[in-house]
């Protein structure tokens, strides 16, 4: 039979019922009630009559979409067969793309807008300053137990120097090898001598990159770790390290002039041995410590005031800011208290590192690259923080807090890894709250099974949208992992529900062959809508320039549509 001209939408999925428009619809409580919900062709066509009143465009529109829909209802009866093989395996299909997912946890790529001035300025950096200048910083933080205590005392900044030492001495064994902090800690530049004797000598002893206030003390030489020695001398350490007096007797030996003027303009003096001890009465104190005869403690916020320098006076300030927290100064602006203690140890970057090994023969046996100096430097910071805690004791009135490049890597991995077993327990209960709440008494009225294969498709269509995601390439993160999934299931079930409700209200009186379509006729409207509107709010909110979020919100528009293509698979379930 030719579709009916009068109809609007007749044709387009084929030809329409001849009993759509020409016979009057089943008279039922929702009809007297929304006629225009249940058929608004029947609604215009009583305003036509002048039987009814009623705003004409809205429920032309209307009438349009749901003779699309209705003949798309009885389109999918037809061929229900082939609408649930081809559903199904081009869902499966596309589940298959997980395989290939990749997860994104770096806070750069995650936060950063692409193009954004701060962007910007890390690429600028990065090219100015070069790939030498790159480092990760390891950082020790000591707060008092009580809040608003002062920690710039004697005790609090020897128990910090008891956890930076600990910290420093961290070793780990990987590759057959053993690795300190003195072997991958970034430096500033080992200066190149011509005397190669000398120039092993000052590799071996040139100090790491340290920020913290025990530089200000004689104390911030024990955190350097390497040693030298000399003939017919003590093992060289920071310790006992006077680079001038050292200067006076190699020169003896050689001439040292070029490195005599390199140490005059980095204005590294005596380095540690005239500065004042914390505790002026260990015996490994110098005689050259100005209170070591005195043995007087030293003033420690004066110490402190303007920061402390490194081994290099001129080059290696910290100031107050980079080493104290919870400052107090007085109306001076003389420092009087602090809350905080901060110490940072500097590594190289994993390129650096690998870099700096390549052509040292102690490793040339364990087919060195970069990906075991990126293994080397995250199982070392994993102990650091490890031993920073345990550092101390717990009666301790301070307390320790450790973190490293590493950690934070570390809890985006962890909050970005799929909990297989809370996704799978949120969707079994919903599966078992959709069978009780559709289970009937009747078994004619029943939908127990067809609450199980709408929750099941739901879950299938959204490992076939992040599937789709995988494909194309976008990259997942926490948000995807431990939201995307219960918000899809949230946002799925609630179209089952209404499906699956209106068919059982549908009459008896109507022909088997036009229930499926009755049904998205009355119901097929409000979960196209929402649906529409759903994608189009996140498909919107990936105008968001913040990487994360906008991959989010692609990531859930295409699980929705494809949630709306399940919709067809689902509808088979329900004329079941």
């Amino acid at each position: 039979m030719a579709s009916d001209p009068r109809v609007p939408g007749a044709g387009v999925f084929g030809d329409l019922p001849p009993n759509y428009m020409r016979s009057p619809p089943p008279v039922n409580s929702d009809l007297l009630r929304r006629p225009s919900y249940c058929h608004a062709a029947f609604a215009l066509k009583q305003i036509s009559k002048g039987k009814a009143v009623g705003q004409k465009a809205p429920l032309w529109v209307r009438a349009r979409f749901q003779a699309l829909l209705f003949s798309l209802g009885c389109h999918i009866q037809r061929h229900c067969g082939k609408v649930l093989f081809i559903g199904l395996l081009v869902f499966s299909a596309l589940s298959v793309g997980l395989r290939v997912a990749a997860i994104e946890t770096d806070i750069e790529q995650l936060w950063v807008e692409a193009g954004s001035r701060v962007s910007r300025e890390l690429r600028y950096t990065k090219e100015k300053q070069g790939e030498e200048s790159v480092f990760t910083s390891q950082m020790l933080i000591q707060t008092p137990k009580q809040e608003g205590t002062n920690i710039l005392t004697q005790g609090a900044l020897l128990l910090h120097l008891e956890a930076a030492l600990s910290a420093s001495k961290v070793q780990v064994s990987l590759f057959g090898k053993s690795w300190d902090l003195n072997k991958i800690c970034y430096k500033s530049g080992v200066p190149i001598i011509e005397n190669v004797m000398i120039e092993r000598m000052i590799d071996k002893l040139f100090p790491c990159m340290i920020v913290t206030p025990l530089d200000c003390f004689w104390e911030g030489a024990k955190l350097q770790g390497g040693s030298a020695y000399l003939p017919g001398m003590p093992d060289i350490q920071w310790m006992n390290l006077d680079p001038l007096k050292l200067m006076e007797e190699l020169s003896q030996f050689t001439s040292l002039e070029g490195f005599r003027e390199m140490l005059d303009k980095a204005q590294v003096g005596h380095a540690y041995m005239n500065r004042p001890c914390l505790d002026p009465n260990d015996p490994e104190c110098p005689l050259s410590a100005p209170n070591k005869d005195l043995r007087e403690s030293p003033d420690i916020a004066g110490r402190l005031q303007g920061g402390c320098h490194g081994f290099s006076k001129k080059f290696m300030h910290w100031q107050e800011e980079l080493i104290l927290g919870g400052r107090v100064k007085d109306t001076q602006n003389a420092l009087q208290s602090a809350e905080a203690l901060q110490t940072m140890f500097l590594l190289m970057s994993p390129k650096q590192l690998y870099e700096h090994f390549k052509d040292d023969y102690e490793i040339h046996d364990i087919n060195w690259n970069e990906d075991k100096a990126t293994a080397i430097l995250e199982s070392w910071q994993r102990k650091f923080v490890e031993v920073a805690h345990g550092s101390i004791p717990q009666n301790s009135t301070s307390e320790i807090h450790a973190f490293s490049t590493t950690t934070l890597n570390d809890i985006m991995k962890s909050f970005s890894d799929v909990s297989v077993i809370r996704v799978a327990g949120g969707y079994l209960l919903m599966l078992a709250y959709a069978c009780v709440t559709m289970l009937r008494w009747d078994c004619a009225k029943s939908q127990g099974a067809v609450g199980l294969a709408g929750v099941l498709l739901v879950a299938l269509s959204v490992a076939a949208g992040l599937g789709l995601c995988s494909l194309l390439g976008l990259s997942f993160n926490a948000a995807t992992t431990q939201v995307l999934p219960f918000l899809a299931l949230g946002i799925g079930v609630d179209d089952m529900f209404l499906l699956a409700h209106s068919f059982t209200e549908t009459g008896i009186n109507i022909p088997f062959k036009e229930r499926t379509g009755d049904c998205l006729r009355r119901t097929g409207t409000s979960v196209a809508l929402t649906s529409i509107n759903n994608m189009i709010a996140f498909f919107m909110a990936a105008l968001v320039p913040i990487p994360a979020l906008r991959a989010f919100s692609l990531q859930v528009g295409r699980v929705e549509i494809i949630r709306v293509g399940s919709g067809s698979v689902y509808h088979w379930a329900v004329s079941l």
